[in-house]
């Protein structure tokens, strides 16, 4: 997906959260064509122009994929 389709999205998901909202910094690698949305709680959003679904990262070395 797209750099700007990618920020869309993962501000979609902020904006539908309750309670207090973690802020988010994005930015895009265009070396590698990655994009990445970090989160103030330490959880990172990573996705590419090529795939739908992203990775996320969060505590401790967990991680999953994800379609958002």
């Amino acid at each position: 997906m797209s750099y700007e389709v990618f920020q869309q999205r993962v501000n979609r998901l902020v904006s539908g959260m309750k309670g207090v909202r973690p802020t988010v910094n994005f930015r895009h690698d265009a070396d590698s064509g990655k994009h990445y949305a970090n989160f103030s709680d330490g959880t990172t959003i990573i996705g590419n122009t090529i795939a739908k679904n992203v990775m996320v990262k969060w505590g401790s070395g967990h991680s999953a994929t994800a379609n958002i």
